[in-house]
């Protein structure tokens, strides 16, 4: 049996080009051939002296800080003290003092020129996917904030409130509107939409909208209706629709063989629906609706057998098909999850909205090349891994960085199991 030691070490300080995140330098060439880092600096004229790091080239070091882990913008010290980082992006990288500076000057016209490198990327990886299919989940997320300028949410909690919509298909945030925290999750939800969908390439054939019940309201499903998207949204349970889950007879219900919904799996059991056609009050047309009921694995002494719900589409998908394509829509919190823990933007830096707005987008960014960076460099199985298992297993390889022969070199650890990827993502 072998077991642990106690290690005693001694050490020395050295000044060899060692870096604990070669996959910097991957991350890098995806921004340059997805031409993000040139529109960045054509769309981002915010400094009125050149010199030091362009545009682009500061947002591209507050992005690797999202992917290397870093928790905060101060954390971007421990980059710019990488002898192996420095050698491998052939600059330091920017300082804390800098990166705030830089972030103050962003104002509405500098994030629309990060919604630009935003577009860019999308065009990129719909055109290697040749996908024609958007379905846009959208939602809103609070993110809570220490500071009292912060606005106050109907959670009691002082925080943001940001909306927005991912690309289901190719795990890509296509917009994103940086809210206060007492803005309401269903205000302006026919604008965000329009704006959502004014984000995507042209070669986007297909739109399906998906969301929960914020977005149940007239004017968004007959905004759908009349553009031709597609869309399930989960139905508010108002005074109508209580009405007609009370006319459902008993031998009406259909019972319904899916598995059930995360949040519900283990609190109940059978599931059965019925279909019906609704009209909303302001409506101008008539949708799906169908009626759900689940029974509880444990009675509730107030709320009865059962729970109830409901959907409202404009899709003719067979029941099940529906159901099943209607839930996938909860892959958007875990989404949102990965966007606030992954790439640690459940903290930002700030108290001022602008400063925050602009940090949030380029969290986004740094989102997007990842999902970039998984479509275009490496193969389906690295698609569904979350930011911490990419990191962890491929972007945070220890490697000794030299330069041989006018050339750069990576020293990466043999046998490492995945250097084969590696080596692919730098091609």
């Amino acid at each position: 049996m072998i077991r642990q030691k106690p290690i005693q070490v001694k050490f020395k300080e050295s000044d060899a080009a060692v870096t604990g995140f070669a996959g910097a330098a991957a991350l890098v060439q995806v921004a340059h051939q997805t031409g993000l880092l040139a529109e960045l600096d054509r769309r981002l004229p915010l400094k009125q002296r050149r010199r030091g790091l362009s545009p682009g080239t500061s947002v591209l070091d507050l992005m690797l800080l999202s992917c290397a882990g870093g928790e905060c913008i101060d954390d971007l010290e421990v980059l710019r003290s990488d002898r192996g980082v420095r050698r491998l992006l052939d600059r330091p990288v920017m300082a804390p003092s800098t990166a705030h500076d830089f972030l103050r000057r962003f104002d509405a016209a500098g994030r629309e020129g990060l919604a630009g490198g935003r577009r860019q990327l999308l065009r990129q990886v719909t055109q290697a996917t040749k996908q024609r299919r958007a379905t846009l989940d959208c939602d809103a997320s609070f993110f809570a904030s220490g500071v009292r300028s912060a606005p106050m949410s109907y959670l009691g909690e002082r925080g943001w409130m940001p909306m927005m919509a991912f690309w289901a298909e190719l795990d890509l945030i296509v917009h994103e509107e940086f809210r206060p925290g007492n803005a309401a999750p269903q205000g302006d939800a026919v604008r965000f939409l329009k704006e959502t969908v004014a984000q995507l390439p042209e070669a986007v054939k297909e739109i399906r909208v998906r969301s929960d019940s914020a977005w149940y309201q007239a004017e968004v499903l007959d905004h759908c209706q009349k553009e031709g998207y597609g869309f399930s949204i989960t139905a508010d349970k108002d005074h109508a629709v209580q009405t007609l889950l009370a006319g459902v007879s008993e031998p009406d219900w259909r019972q319904v063989h899916l598995p059930p919904e995360p949040s519900e799996a283990e609190e109940c059991l059978r599931e059965w629906a019925f279909e019906t056609v609704h009209t909303l009050e302001r409506s101008e047309f008539s949708y799906r609706m169908i009626l759900l009921r689940k029974e509880r694995r444990q009675p509730d002494l107030f709320d009865g057998e059962y729970v109830y719900g409901a959907i409202i589409t404009n899709l003719d998908l067979p029941l099940e098909s529906q159901l099943r394509w209607h839930r996938q829509r909860c892959n958007c919190e875990n989404h949102i999850k990965e966007l606030k823990h992954g790439f640690s933007m459940r903290g930002l830096p700030s108290g001022d909205f602008e400063v925050n707005a602009a940090y949030f987008r380029m969290g986004t960014l740094a989102y997007n090349l990842i999902s970039a960076f998984k479509w275009l460099k490496l193969d389906a199985s690295w698609r569904p891994l979350t930011m911490k298992t990419l990191r962890f297993r491929l972007l945070a390889l220890p490697a000794l960085v030299v330069r041989h022969a006018r050339r750069l070199w990576l020293h990466l650890p043999r046998g490492h199991p995945h250097l084969a990827a590696f080596r692919a993502a730098l091609i």
